[in-house]
């Protein structure tokens, strides 16, 4: 029989990972921003993947003992996910067509720095991915119910935001409650959209595509 693994780790986890993001976000990135856009970009992306993804998948293989890819749900439901993805995909240019061209008539610019690319696009959608809906949801599920812990996911995905935000000085109302709220909803649908498809990959490419949106319209 193999030993319980005790749940409450995962707050310890969060702590840990949170801080060291803090580091990252108030404190080590006015260093990153000093270099050029190149090295930026891929500094960015090497400091993320060491504190998001590294850490997630040393604590599945250690501590939960499950395969990696079987534990965050990218090895399996393709199909599903697709179905997904596609219904979510179609969502979102919708909205953003409908709000930003017809009712805000924003322009769209396509021209995106190499960080905004790599990190804000392609990057963002799998590291927040694994340690939110992938590690973290999935690991409170094992002690709440799907929406206990889709909510408290939610709310803890919503925190991570806070450093960027202070350091951007973005505080400012009402401008930091609809970012509040954007990501909480965000994060709610995200989460509900893993719980159907059983697959991580349709929130990773639905998270992208969203920062992707948000990045062309202005």
């Amino acid at each position: 029989m193999e030993p319980r693994v005790n749940k409450n780790y995962i707050w310890l986890y969060f702590l840990s990972f949170y801080s060291l993001w803090c580091i990252r976000e108030l404190w080590f990135v006015q260093y990153i921003d000093l270099m050029d856009s190149v090295l930026n970009a891929i500094i960015s992306a090497i400091i993320k993947i060491i504190i998001w993804i590294l850490p997630v998948i040393l604590i599945v293989r250690t501590v939960e003992k499950q395969n990696v890819l079987s534990y965050l749900g990218l090895r399996d439901h393709y199909k599903k996910g697709l179905i997904w993805t596609v219904w979510g995909t179609t969502a979102l240019i919708l909205y953003f067509f409908i709000l930003n061209l017809i009712v805000l008539e924003n322009d769209i610019g396509f021209n995106l720095s190499i960080n905004e690319l790599l990190n804000t696009v392609l990057l963002v959608g799998i590291t927040e991915e694994i340690v939110f809906r992938g590690f973290l949801l999935r690991k409170l599920m094992d002690s709440n119910s799907f929406w206990q812990a889709n909510i408290l996911t939610s709310l803890l995905f919503v925190s991570i935001h806070f450093p960027i935000w202070i350091y951007k000085g973005l505080f400012e109302l009402p401008y930091i409650l609809a970012s509040m709220a954007t990501a909480f909803v965000l994060g709610i649908i995200f989460g509900f959209i893993y719980r159907k498809s059983n697959s991580l990959w349709s929130v990773i490419i639905l998270h992208s595509l969203y920062n992707f949106l948000v990045s062309i319209y202005y």
